[in-house]
Formats: C-alpha cells, structure tokens, sequence
C-alpha cells in the first residue's frame, strides 16, 4: 500500500502542499524523492519528534530536494522536539538553495538554541522574499550571540519580513537587546509573549528601538511578560511610545493577572498619549497607536482617559492632535482652531 501510494505521488503533478509529518523515516523520505521533480511545489511540513524518530534517515533526501534547484519553495515547517541543533544545522545547508523563493519559514516547538539559530541565519543570508518567520518554543535564553546574527541578518535583507514570533523562547534581557535594533527596523508584527525572563531593563532596551525613527513594527505582543506590567515597565513602554510613529497595537497582560494593571501606573501611558504640560508637549505627544488589549476579546484593557485618547487616534487619526489640544487647553481662544484646517503630519 505505502508503494502504490508513493507511486501515486509520484505520477500526480498537480500538488503543491505536502505534510510528512506523522510518518516512518523510511516513508518520509520516498515521498520526498517522489516529489523531486514536482517544481509547482509550494509548501513542505515535516514534523519530527525523539520518541517517533529518533534517528530520521529521511532529512538527507529532503536536502537533496533543496539542492536540486527544482522546487522553490514558499513555505517550510521544520517542527517537534526531533528538530535540534544538529538537525536544523543540516536542513540550513540546503534552505540556502531556496531562501530567494521562501515566503514563510516555521521551526517553532522545536529543540533549538544557540548553534541552531546561527545554522538558520547562515541559511537565509539569500533570502529577498521572508514574509514569516516564527521560532516559537525554542530555548534561546544561552542565544544571544545567534540573537545578535539574527538582528544583523535583518537589518541587511530587503524589509519584507511581517511577523517576526519569538513567543515563549526564554529570551532574557541580554537577548533581547541583541536583536531588537534588527528587528524593530525590519518587521512590522513582533510576538515577545511568553518571555517572563524579561524584566523592564530589557524594556529599556525595546523602549529604545520604539523610539527610533527607522522602528517599523506595527503589532507588539508583550502578553505574559510580568515586568510589561509592573511601574517600570510601563514607563519604560510609554517612554518608546512617546516618540513612536508606528505602533499601532499593544498586546499587554498575564494569564494569572489579567487585565489589573493598577491605575497610577497607567499615568505614564496617559501621558505619553496626550502630555498636557504645554500645547507643544500635547501636539508632540503619541496620536498613532490606538489598541493596547488583554487576552480576552479584542477591547482596550486601558482607564477610561487612555481609552479616550486611543479611539481619537484610531477613529480620527486627523484630527487626534487638535481634539486633544482643545480638550487639554481650554484656556486658549478657540475662534482660530475652528476657522483654519491644521495640515498636520505624523
């Protein structure tokens, strides 16, 4: 039967997504061989696990697969405890072959730390066309260095990259300030969720990124990152989003605290969105990001003034600035506010 099948493979062209995952060793690799000359294939999953395989045979002919220039690729998912160091290391000598064409590359629930990160960066230094990068489940709390590749590999290919997940990857805050540069400047959803090691130093450093004028991302997840909610690393938040022009979405809370953030430490959030101290300070301060959400649903977990502030943003970006000087500065003669359009520009 597992002969007819391959056979049938073999003889169908018209495939273009193909999981062999949950297979032998042996079975894995004689349908990889029976696609080696499908070039309309698009997307390939193998999923390995220690205790279904422990000594995969099948990856050579997977490599052979990438080497023969035949196929290009969109979408690789590498995933399972099976999947180390040594494993990606080998699969990386062969993703160079396909990197121009690879859209979306998935090694998340894997075993992969330091050296197989590097082996992955190494494997995409071709790469024109990455869309969709996600290393979720993998320990990089040793992985600063294969952090920092990370980062310089970023800021040196084309800024194509959308989502970056590094979700539950026991970041710490020396790693994550060897790659933020990189990141922050390249993709426009970030995904930190999970990273408890973080504390608000680490913040500091995304607080920087945020601030830069190159800082792209659009969506950061920090859900699951006790210190995002203590005082100081919300005010080391609201520092980066005060000067921030592209964040747009904030994804803040704890399963075992969910959306309790204490007020007073919502001041400095408050701030940063409308500063009241001058109208200069308020026309300067924070009109683009307009959702800061919990886990549960999709509202706003803010107090009601930040709430308010967030809606103008999201619901009259054009005039978020002006609503928030009038609302702030009532002492001001209204009369030319309301005679003259404001061509602002953030």
């Amino acid at each position: 039967q597992i002969n007819a099948f391959v056979k049938g493979i073999a003889r169908n062209h018209s495939i273009r997504k193909i999981d062999i995952g949950y297979m032998s060793d042996d079975t894995r690799a004689a349908v990889v061989r029976a696609v080696g000359n499908y070039s309309q294939l698009e997307s390939l999953t193998i999923t390995c696990h220690n205790d279904f395989d422990p000594n995969p045979n099948s990856h050579s002919a997977v490599v052979g697969l990438f080497e023969s220039g035949v196929c290009q690729l969109r979408e690789l998912e590498l995933s399972g405890n099976g999947i180390d160091d040594d494993v990606v290391a080998t699969f990386a000598n062969g993703s160079k072959y396909i990197a121009e064409s690879l859209e979306v590359l998935d090694l998340s629930y894997a075993s992969i730390a330091n050296d197989g990160l590097l082996a992955v960066v190494a494997g995409l230094a071709n790469s024109t066309s990455l869309k969709t990068l996600k290393l979720a489940e993998n320990d990089f709390s040793l992985a600063a260095k294969g952090l920092c590749a990370l980062s310089r590999l970023l800021q040196s290919l084309p800024k194509t990259l959308e989502h970056l997940n590094l979700q539950d990857c026991r970041i710490n805050d020396e790693g994550l300030q060897a790659f933020i540069q990189g990141s922050a400047i390249h993709c426009r959803e970030l995904d930190l969720e999970g990273n408890e090691s973080i504390t608000a130093t680490g913040l500091s450093h995304l607080s920087n990124s945020l601030q830069s004028d190159s800082c792209c991302i659009e969506r950061l997840d920090l859900f699951d990152i006790p210190s995002a909610i203590g005082d100081d690393g919300m005010k080391a938040l609201a520092r980066g989003l005060a000067h921030n022009t592209s964040l747009k979405s904030l994804h803040l809370g704890c399963l075992f605290n969910n959306a309790t953030i204490p007020p007073a430490q919502w001041v400095a959030f408050s701030t940063a969105l409308c500063d009241p101290s001058s109208v200069n300070s308020t026309y300067l301060s924070n009109h683009i990001v307009q959702r800061i959400t919990g886990d549960i649903g999709s509202d706003n977990i803010c107090p009601e003034d930040v709430d308010l502030y967030l809606r103008l943003n999201e619901q009259d970006p054009k005039y978020a600035a002006r609503c928030k000087i009038l609302m702030k500065h009532r002492h001001l003669d209204m009369q030319p506010f309301l005679q003259c359009e404001w061509d602002l520009k953030f």
